[in-house]
């Protein structure tokens, strides 16, 4: 109920002419290298400042029959446990939760005009049949997992490599696939579930283990060595100076901590991160978290149909009003300015930026009906202010990404990457997991990088 009435909320109000991209020649980047693996894809890689890229590399085979026979044996025990835990407590907890909601429609549809209220009975109805719609997905997709999971490949070897804009490779730093995700790959954390994060300053690589954990890597030269380890889950995330970073510390996603990374990783302030409950009146488990960004006293969270900042190193949480949450739309991507006090909000209506004290929107660009792109996530704001860079996936086949540069001023796209199928940008649509923008800039806006649906990275310079 709260996305449906987030969505009404969220049309296109805006009369304002289509933009249009610039010609080639004012591109803001300009491609200066492409990366291929031989023998694999690349698809989870962090950028530094000075262009140097870390990325994760693995070498599988295939399993043999004996390893599918032990995987099948395996999936159906777990599926069977699954099974009855949740015939015994999920879905008669849903059953509940769904009854209550219906109740709560049916008491507002009352007080509502006679016109609206068959769509009140309609999506009363719609709860009420929530737990038969989850039974018959459950039995449509098991076939489906369970044939994944039997003929996932084995990793053989797995471990991360730098490369530098001249194009050369340093050698791999050995991973312990075993230690960190399990002895076998098919039960280990999921290669597509991995991140890998740098920090702006461009000291810590960040790579997720399967253990609820981080494991930081600092850059000595050109080499990489483990350093710490941080307990959370994605999402993980750094300040704009690399000072603070940010980690989900239950399974839940419940809590957010912020953690001084230039001070030996000391916990500076814990953060709400399920507030999700306008409609409810109480904490919702089931939230969305679709961004989170880090400032040097602030951190913002955006589930999938409300907003809050928290304040460091007090933790206390601020959410704007009903009022002002219509006017941004459902927010889907954060990026905090640096030097300025100011939240970049991508949101279902177009763009906003507002003051995260206040939630005074300062600046929105509004979608017409007619664009053919969406701010549906954001991967930085230009120093100066002037430009965003933001995805979007209407120009896509099979879920794949297209990145533009968005002109603030003047408000429109000045450069695209990725239009054309093959060399889209790997997928942001996300489904209930959380998908890390497939582009990533250095602070100072120098570099660009890119991960391909295709398993390629490219490098772009900025233009002068």
């Amino acid at each position: 109920m709260r996305n449906f009435w987030a969505l009404l909320a969220a049309l296109p109000l805006s009369l304002a002419a289509l933009p249009g991209s610039r010609g080639a020649a004012e591109a803001v980047f300009r491609k200066a290298a492409e990366l291929r693996e031989p023998s694999a894809q690349v698809r989870k890689a962090a950028l530094f400042p000075d262009g140097r890229v870390a990325y994760y590399w693995e070498r599988t085979r295939p399993p043999t029959d004996q390893e599918k026979d032990r995987r099948a044996a395996w999936f159906d025990a777990e599926w069977e446990r699954f099974r009855r835990q949740a015939e015994q407590d999920g879905i008669p907890q849903i059953e509940r939760s769904s009854e209550h909601m219906a109740r709560k429609l049916e008491e507002e549809a009352a007080k509502q005009p006679v016109v609206v209220r068959p769509l009140f009975a309609f999506l009363s109805a719609a709860f009420r049949g929530l737990p038969a719609w989850l039974r018959w997905v459950i039995d449509l997709t098991l076939p489906v997992a369970r044939r994944h999971f039997i003929n996932q490949p084995v990793v053989v070897e797995a471990g991360l490599r730098m490369w530098d804009p001249s194009g050369k490779t340093a050698g791999l730093l050995p991973v312990d696939v075993p230690g960190l995700y399990g002895e076998e790959s098919w039960a280990r954390f999921p290669a597509d579930e991995l991140h890998l994060r740098a920090s702006p300053d461009g000291k810590y690589v960040a790579l997720e283990t399967a253990e609820e954990a981080f494991v930081l890597f600092e850059l000595a030269r050109s080499a990489l060595s483990p350093r710490a380890r941080v307990r959370g889950g994605s999402p993980l995330g750094w300040s704009p100076d690399g000072r603070l970073l940010f980690v989900t510390r239950s399974v839940d996603g419940r809590e957010f901590i912020a953690v001084h990374a230039a001070d030996d990783l000391r916990e500076l302030a814990r953060c709400p991160a399920d507030f999700d409950r306008r409609l409810m009146g109480t904490a919702s488990s089931s939230a969305i978290i679709q961004d989170v960004a880090i400032a040097e006293d602030r951190l913002a969270v955006a589930l999938f149909t409300d907003l809050g900042v928290c304040r460091l190193p007090a933790g206390s949480l601020a959410l704007p009003d009903p009022a002002t949450l219509r006017r941004i739309g459902p927010p889907r991507g954060l990026v905090f300015a640096q030097n300025r006090p100011t939240l970049y909000v991508a949101s279902l209506r177009g763009l906003a930026v507002i003051d995260p004290d206040t939630f005074a929107v300062l600046d929105q660009y509004l979608l017409p009906p007619a664009s053919d792109f969406d701010f549906q996530r954001l991967a930085g704001v230009s120093p100066d202010g002037r430009y965003v860079a933001a995805l979007h996936g209407r120009e896509r086949l099979g879920g794949w990404a297209t990145l533009f540069v968005w002109d603030v001023a003047q408000r429109r796209i000045v450069q695209r990457i990725g239009t054309q199928p093959g060399r889209m940008l790997d997928t942001i649509s996300s489904g209930f997991r959380f998908i890390y923008p497939p582009a990533q800039l250095t602070r100072d806006w120098r570099y660009l990088l890119v991960v391909r649906q295709d398993g390629v990275l490219e490098l772009y310079h900025r233009t002068p």
